[in-house]
């Protein structure tokens, strides 16, 4: 049974006055109509409610896939997909290397690096400054400046001093810093040998020293080029060798006492190797020179080792602690210094890594 709706224009009242209004018949009224909700393809009912429906099962799943990545056609070789690649923890040198190359990368961003640089470019800047001055000054200590070799040692007297500066500088503070800004336990987390890890840092460390100390020597030859017509490559030669071992003793001995320590700090090592053990055995050995045994053999230690350089090339003397040991140190034979020098560099190397091993993180 329909019935027919009147509606009524909206806002005006049903009385007689409005007999005349029009009629507007809107057709049969809408019934209620039964939800007839017909369930998935697959005869279940989604347990989700409402959003049933929008998630695709059994084979609305499966047409759903239909032209997607799985059937793109795309097919990739073994070298484009890396199937045959074999990964692994790279090797010990791998990893030593990349441990160096990051640390030379460091060195590259610091001050010193270039202050040392420039404390190297004023050898030949202080003699054409003033060649007549330092030429007087050289000859006043003692320094005889008619030999090429003997000048080149005056242009380094302070060579023995700054070892040990430039190398507690670049040695003695990398490992203490590394776990006070907490850089380290981003390393040693990772599969990271710590043997790789200490040694790649020293090895940066004594390649920026020896670095800098050659750079002197070019230096002071370049000058000495300027103003003698011959230089005695056997002598200066015998010199570097003693120089490279001296860098080598310093520089491990500054890495192992840094590696005890908590904070870095270059002043300890420096203070050791340039000022505290040169001054004790000068004093020990004065002491004792005519009325004890003879211990000339202390000045075969490393701390001595650069004093030696100087004293091969004729120097009477150097700019550091040990300044008046030159004339009593045997120097035909440089073969025990280069040994103990490199006995003393592996053992403090050796010790200092021990310690990186077993310290706690």
């Amino acid at each position: 049974m329909t019935d027919d709706v009147i509606v009524r224009p909206k806002g005006r009242r049903n009385n007689a006055a409005d007999s005349d209004a029009p009629v507007v018949k809107a057709g049969p009224a809408p019934q209620p109509q039964e939800e007839t909700a017909s369930a998935p393809e697959t005869g279940r009912k989604s347990a989700l409610g409402g959003i049933g429906s929008s998630i695709p099962f059994g084979k609305r799943r499966e047409e759903d896939r239909k032209g997607t990545w799985g059937d793109s056609g795309y097919r990739a070789t073994d070298d484009q997909a890396h199937r045959d690649v074999a990964y692994g923890i790279p090797s010990f040198m791998k990893q030593t290397w990349i441990v160096f190359m990051v640390q030379m990368k460091l060195f590259s961003k610091q001050k010193w690096t270039y202050f040392m640089l420039f404390v190297a470019l004023l050898i030949p800047i202080v003699y054409f400054a003033g060649h007549n001055l330092l030429t007087s000054m050289l000859s006043g200590f003692g320094f005889v400046t008619e030999y090429s070799n003997t000048f080149i040692a005056g242009m380094l007297a302070f060579l023995p001093l700054l070892l040990g500066l430039f190398t507690s500088v670049m040695c003695g503070t990398q490992l203490p810093n590394e776990f006070k800004e907490r850089t380290a336990y981003m390393n040693v987390s990772l599969p990271l040998d710590r043997r790789s890890f200490y040694l790649g840092k020293y090895l940066a460390g004594f390649i920026m020293s020896l670095a800098v100390f050659m750079f002197a020597y070019g230096m002071a030859i370049a000058t000495a080029m300027s103003r003698y017509d011959a230089i005695f490559a056997d002598l200066l030669s015998s010199s570097l060798a003693l120089t490279i071992v001296g860098v080598f003793a310093y520089s491990a001995t500054a890495f192992c006492i840094g590696s005890f320590m908590r904070r870095g700090s270059s002043l300890i090592p420096f203070i050791l190797m340039s000022v505290a053990i040169p001054m004790v055995c000068t004093l020990v050995f004065a002491v004792y020179e005519y009325t004890g045994p003879d211990l000339s053999w202390l000045f075969y230690l490393p701390c001595f080792l650069g004093e030696a350089a100087l004293g091969i090339l004729g120097a009477p003397m150097s700019g550091s602690a040990g300044m008046v040991v030159i004339p009593y140190m045997d120097l035909t034979n440089i073969g025990i210094n280069l040994a103990v020098g490199i006995v003393w560099g592996a053992a403090f190397l050796l010790l200092g890594m021990f310690k990186t091993m077993r310290r706690e993180m």
